[in-house]
């Protein structure tokens, strides 16, 4: 689908504003919607209705974010509880999975390796979204949503690897010679 409307690198805001498509606002979209694109890929990848069940919530809830977003909270908003979701959903998974050891290195079964993806550029997102908090006006329950999202996809990634069996590689900073 085309429009032509786009054509001289401009776009229209939830609010049906134009700006430019290099703006902080679009850049902050941009990378909500690869964030959403890389938790489908891990959706199509995984193996348990429980996680499926959750990435598509975490679709959702970034959906109404983005909506937050775009149209300066006059839409729908991404409010506190969804946080407190994946808190949730985080103590359920780390009590699955037992003590953690740190430095994983994103490795093991594909399910994990793409939840791993999607954790890193929901990361991204989050920094972005930080550095034009002031510009686009962000209220904290956003920040404080996209903070929690990459837990969950962390521990999304643990787990997978542990119900298949696969151990975590943890990076040692003391080389062994």
């Amino acid at each position: 689908m085309f429009t032509r409307r786009g054509d001289t690198g401009e776009t229209d805001t939830g609010l049906r504003e134009r700006v430019s498509k290099g703006s902080a606002l679009v850049n902050v979209e941009g990378t909500l919607d690869e964030t959403i694109a890389f938790i489908g890929n891990a959706l199509a990848l995984t193996l348990w209705d429980d996680i499926r069940n959750d990435l598509r919530q975490m679709q959702d809830d970034l959906f109404t974010l983005g909506e937050h977003i775009t149209t300066s909270g006059k839409g729908r908003k991404i409010v506190p509880e969804r946080t407190v979701w994946l808190e949730e959903r985080v103590k359920v998974y780390r009590s699955e999975i037992g003590k953690i050891r740190l430095f994983v290195v994103p490795d093991g079964s594909q399910q994990a390796t793409s939840l791993h993806m999607a954790r890193t550029v929901s990361r991204r997102l989050e920094r972005y979204a930080v550095s034009v908090t002031r510009e686009l006006q962000l209220e904290m329950p956003i920040l404080t949503y996209l903070n929690r999202i990459s837990s969950l996809l962390f521990m999304l990634a643990i787990v997978s690897n542990k119900r298949q069996g696969i151990e975590e590689r943890i990076w040692s900073i003391h080389r062994e010679s």
